[in-house]
C-alpha cells in the first residue's frame, strides 16, 4: 500500500500539470495581441508574396498534427501505455523519496503520466502556433481564430484531472483498491 503521505505527493503532481496547462493555454490569447500588435504596424501590412504556399503546407501540417494528436494519445496516455514499465518516463524529482517497489512503481507511472500530459499540451499548443504563422505571413486572420480556437478547445478537453491521475495510481495499487474521497 502506498502511504498517505507518498500518495499525497503523487497526487500533487497534478498541480505541475495544471500550471503547464495554464501556460499553454495562456500562450494562446498572447498570440492573438501579438498579431494585432505586428499587423498593426504599417511596415507589416504588406504580406509575403509566398503566403498562399505557406498556407498550403501549414494547412497539412495541421492535419498531421491532429493525426499526430490522435495517435499519440490513443498510443501513449491510456492507462496501459502509462503503466507500461518498459517505456516510462524519467522519475520526476519531486517523486525521488518513494519507499518500496509501489511506490517506486507509482512514482514512474504518475511521473509518465504527467510528462506525456506535456507532450499532448505541446502537440496542441502547434496549432496556434501555425495559425499565428499563418496570420504574420500572409494575414490570415480567420485562420488564426479558427486554429486558435480548435487549439483551446482541445486544450480545455485534455484539462489534467484528478480522476485521470487517481485511476493510474489505483490500477498501480491493484485491484480492489478503494478511491481517494
Amino acid at each position: 500500500m502506498i502511504r498517505p503521505e507518498f500518495r499525497q505527493s503523487l497526487t500533487d503532481q497534478r498541480g505541475a500539470a495544471v500550471i503547464l496547462w495554464s501556460c499553454f493555454m495562456i500562450s494562446i490569447p498572447v498570440y492573438l495581441v501579438i498579431v494585432r500588435s505586428i499587423l498593426g504596424n504599417p511596415k507589416f501590412a504588406a504580406g509575403f508574396s509566398f503566403a498562399e504556399t505557406a498556407r498550403i503546407v501549414v494547412w497539412i501540417l495541421v492535419l498531421v498534427d491532429l493525426g499526430y494528436f490522435a495517435w499519440w494519445k490513443k498510443r501513449y496516455l491510456m492507462p496501459e501505455a502509462v503503466l507500461d514499465e518498459t517505456k516510462q518516463a524519467k522519475l520526476l524529482r519531486s517523486l525521488e523519496e518513494y519507499q518500496g517497489p509501489l511506490e517506486r512503481r507509482a512514482a514512474l507511472a504518475v511521473s509518465t503520466y504527467v510528462t506525456r500530459r506535456v507532450v499532448l499540451f505541446a502537440i496542441v499548443e502547434a496549432l496556434a502556433v501555425y495559425g499565428l504563422i499563418l496570420a504574420l505571413v500572409g494575414h490570415y486572420l480567420q485562420d488564426l481564430y479558427l486554429l486558435s480556437g480548435v487549439s483551446l478547445i482541445l486544450l480545455i478537453f485534455e484539462f489534467p484531472s484528478q480522476k485521470s491521475l487517481e485511476e493510474i495510481i489505483r490500477r498501480v495499487e491493484g485491484p480492489g483498491t478503494p478511491a481517494t474521497p
